[in-house]
């Protein structure tokens, strides 16, 4: 061949696109899904490289620190101290200072009996008054006393409110962590199951190449490793989610990435029945909200009660008072002094009014304490059906734990036979389904037993103290 004959460098190019365009579709689609599993396989690791290592005491410690919602229940409760004063309670006196400039421009005659007259236009008067007042209520019916206790239950309340938000978000948080850690182990089950699907497929197509397949086998292996593909892109999303819910509650950007420090879920265990409602009676924050709400319509009704005693105050003030006029009796005037006294006033009858805001404060004050008493039933019967659902999900897990032995187990058996042709591709598929339900059945049931750990500690009140433990 000469020179003439020998294809060019563009010639070569067209030559080289022209067979990779024309490849042959099955090898197009082998190369296909091999890249899409490495995507899908080794996406996730390369990632995380680069994704910030957070424990859920990481999370914990900014939820406390940077949340939105905390620090307004923080301020909600500052305002409460504030207002938590004596002066507020009506304690202490009242001092007011007060001062008037009055400027006059009158027409003015004046006749008197002697036939004098005094007259002048636009004559100017001038005042100025300079006054201080002390106001002190020294007797109210006991009706200060009862604010001030008010006040300081309100105080406490303010604390309860604050407390128990603390909780419900550090529950919220511990459950969407454990949560993340469920899905992204459910991930690694479903990636393990694709690598299966791809093994089952590619010894379809093995066999096809060799002409002993199957075009059915091949094209339901072909149809659960793209099942499987789906899969795991779902999962990989509920993953993400759960990433952005946990940076909503951190005060986090959405897209801010991380991954879990640890990928183990460790049960902590929890009391007995009677040793919970011990604790929660003690510790509960719906419990004590309610005591104190009792104690708040107690002290509403001592307020009623104070109207039907005197109110008793004293009183004083200390005046300066000047005047200069151009027409009158009097050229200057000049007044300094003061005054100083007892003020008594007793409501003798108000058409029963009185009376009806008394009652009215009882039954509220006997339905706050009603109200009690169905918090701590509530909370008896929450605690108990907790309990139980825990105990029969322990017994479940622990049936799991050994199915999914026997299902792994054969799952390898099948994986052999398939791969000597003892089995179909379906039979096969059925083993590869089993272990994965058990899975992530075992997963599932592993996260729902650490959810309910997390409330039955919410309730016993005992949430707070795991954590500064760092028992969960």
């Amino acid at each position: 061949m000469n020179d003439a004959d020998t294809p060019g460098p563009a010639a070569l190019k067209k030559i080289k696109n022209f067979n990779h365009t024309h490849m042959n579709p099955t090898r197009q689609r082998k190369r296909n899904q091999s890249i899409l599993l490495l995507l899908l396989m080794f996406l996730p690791v390369l990632s995380a490289w680069s994704q910030q290592i957070l424990s859920l005491e990481d999370l914990i410690d900014r939820t406390l620190q940077e949340n939105y919602q905390l620090q307004v229940v923080r301020n909600t409760e500052q305002m409460a101290r504030n207002n938590n004063t004596l002066g507020n309670a009506g304690f202490l006196p009242s001092v007011d200072l007060r001062g008037d400039v009055l400027q006059g421009i009158q027409n003015t005659e004046q006749r008197f009996f002697s036939g004098e007259v005094r007259s002048g236009d636009n004559a100017r008067s001038t005042r100025q008054d300079a006054i201080i007042e002390l106001n002190w209520t020294v007797f109210d019916g006991f009706r200060m006393f009862a604010r001030r206790d008010r006040l300081s239950f309100l105080e406490q309340l303010s604390k309860n409110d604050t407390r128990y938000f603390i909780e419900q978000t550090l529950a919220d948080i511990t459950r969407m962590y454990y949560q993340l850690l469920m899905e992204i182990q459910v991930l690694e089950t479903v990636k393990k199951s694709l690598e299966v699907s791809a093994f089952r497929l590619k010894l379809e197509e093995q066999k096809r190449s060799v002409g002993t397949g199957n075009a059915l086998l091949y094209q339901q292996a072909l149809i659960d490793y793209n099942s499987d593909s789906a899969m795991v892109a779902m999962r990989a999303m509920q993953v993400k989610e759960l990433q952005i819910q946990i940076n909503r509650i951190t005060n986090r950007e959405p897209g801010f990435e991380f991954s879990p420090a640890s990928s183990a879920v460790d049960l902590t265990g929890v009391d007995t029945m009677d040793e919970l409602v011990e604790k929660a009676i003690a510790f509960n924050l719906d419990l004590e909200r309610a005591h104190l709400e009792e104690m708040i319509a107690e002290t509403t009704v001592r307020i009623e009660r104070s109207a039907r005693y005197p109110v008793v105050s004293l009183f004083g003030n200390y005046s300066y008072s000047n005047q200069t006029n151009e027409v009158g009796f009097l050229e200057t005037s000049t007044a300094l002094g003061g005054q100083y006294g007892v003020r008594v006033r007793f409501n003798l009858y108000s058409g029963g009014q009185q009376n009806t805001r008394i009652r009215n404060a009882m039954v509220a004050k006997e339905s706050s304490e009603l109200s009690s008493m169905d918090v701590r039933s509530m909370l008896t019967s929450q605690l108990a059906s907790l309990i139980n659902r825990y105990e029969s999900y322990l017994t479940q897990f622990k049936l799991l734990d050994q199915s999914l032995k026997a299902a792994e187990s054969s799952l390898v058996i099948a994986e052999e036979q398939l791969q000597a042709g003892a089995i179909s591709g379906f039979e096969f598929r059925q083993a590869q389904l089993t272990s994965l339900r058990v899975q992530n059945q075992k997963i599932e049931l592993l996260f729902s037993l650490k959810s309910l750990e997390v409330d039955i500690f919410r309730l016993s009140g005992e949430l707070m103290e795991k954590i500064i433990q760092r028992g969960l």
